[in-house]
């Protein structure tokens, strides 16, 4: 039996100056191996043999194909296609993983006009210079955008509101002006303390409570009023449409202004189909709130979500 010392050096008491570690043989070989090394007269623990119940598996009947539905079955669907890649099993993870990208694409969009009326929310007033919104919109053909803004600049304008010590709405009036001139958007400036941007000498109006009735909280905001009224008998029976709150550079103010008129479907026909490109091949969320699957019926998927799918496209 061989013994080996190792001195232990620093911060210790010469009470415990050494340790015995032992380098036998059978320790060696055991070492090598990896085997646990087992002292003389003890017993090793022995192996868990407890029967684990299997993993549950998906109930075998239509069910609303919510977020959790999606996680109790995109796995099963991707490994069931990855074992046994049929065209059956391939295309039902296919179909099922498309929806799963248009639930996305529909949060996304929701998520950009919650944070376009809230500017607290919006990443484009953290950073005001950068291009960072309307991400649901980003690959609309930019035609399309330009007609949209020409359109809805003949059936209504632009309320703009600044205060006068506001560096942004300095920047954000030449852009205003811009829209006038290349697509004939008019725009009536509100300010909020009477007075005027640095550098704007056009017609301003004093605000008479609107920028508080729409529940804005930054300035410059910009606000579309669809065929503008007179209020009647003090009552105000305009449609506003919040457009941006914050500074944006003319091609994001095009884009924003541009989803008004396709959300409100305010456009002409024509130009609904030219930016089609937000909704081609999306399921509409009606669609989506109201699908159901089975996920032990991989048949029943494509044959359920191909026609769902397919009617986006026409």
């Amino acid at each position: 039996m061989r013994y080996l010392i190792i001195p232990l050096a620093l911060g210790l008491s010469t009470a415990v100056l050494g340790q015995e570690v032992r380098t036998d043989d059978s320790y060696g070989d055991a070492f090598l191996h990896y085997k646990p090394y087992v002292v003389k007269g003890k017993t090793a623990k022995p192996p868990d043999t407890q029967v684990r119940a299997p993993a549950p598996q998906p109930k075998k009947e239509d069910r609303k194909v919510d977020v959790k539905w999606l996680q109790e079955n995109y796995k099963l669907l991707e490994e069931r296609a990855i074992d046994d890649p049929t065209d059956e099993n391939v295309a039902a993870y296919l179909y099922v993983r498309r929806i799963a990208m248009d639930k996305s694409q529909r949060f996304s969009e929701k998520v950009s006009e919650v944070t376009n009326t809230d500017p607290l929310l919006n990443e484009n007033n953290r950073i005001p210079y950068a291009s960072a919104g309307a991400q649901s919109i980003r690959s609309a053909n930019r035609r399309a955008q330009e007609q949209a803004t020409r359109e809805l600049a003949t059936a209504g304008g632009l309320v703009v509101f600044v205060d006068g010590s506001c560096r942004f709405c300095a920047m954000q009036m030449p852009i205003v002006s811009a829209l006038r001139t290349q697509y004939g958007m008019e725009a009536l400036v509100v300010s909020l303390d009477g007075k005027r941007p640095r550098g704007y000498s056009g017609p301003l109006v004093r605000d008479n409570g609107l920028y508080r009735k729409l529940d804005l909280k930054l300035t410059p905001s910009v606000v579309y009023v669809h065929r503008p009224r007179a209020y009647q008998d003090g009552k105000d029976n305009n449609q506003y449409r919040v457009i941006a709150q914050g500074f944006y550079a003319q091609d994001e103010l095009v884009k924003q202004i541009a989803f008004a008129g396709h959300t409100t479907k305010l456009l002409s026909s024509q130009t609904m189909r030219d930016l089609a490109v937000w909704n081609r091949g999306v399921a509409s969320t009606e669609d989506l709130g109201g699908l159901e699957l089975n996920g032990n019926d991989p048949a029943a998927i494509k044959r359920k979500l191909q026609p769902l799918l397919q009617k986006q496209y026409q």
